[in-house]
């Protein structure tokens, strides 16, 4: 059985990260948003990224100390 480092869960929070932090500047060109609007939005997406990182680092860590 091959095991993955990316499961799905860590996998959505990947693309949700990275659509948030993309799609808020294309979104804001057609449709008026407050700065702060767009600012916690590109910001979430970022914390989604990082943390989707930090979770792929950390089973990575541990396959590799198990194998």
């Amino acid at each position: 059985m091959k095991s993955t480092l990316f499961i799905k869960p860590v996998l959505l929070l990947l693309v949700s990260g990275l659509l948030l932090t993309s799609l808020t500047p294309i979104l804001a060109r057609y449709y008026p948003f407050p700065d702060s609007v767009k600012g916690f939005l590109t910001g979430m997406g970022l914390m989604l990224e990082v943390l989707a990182l930090s979770r792929i680092r950390r089973k990575k860590k541990l396959f590799c100390t198990t194998s």
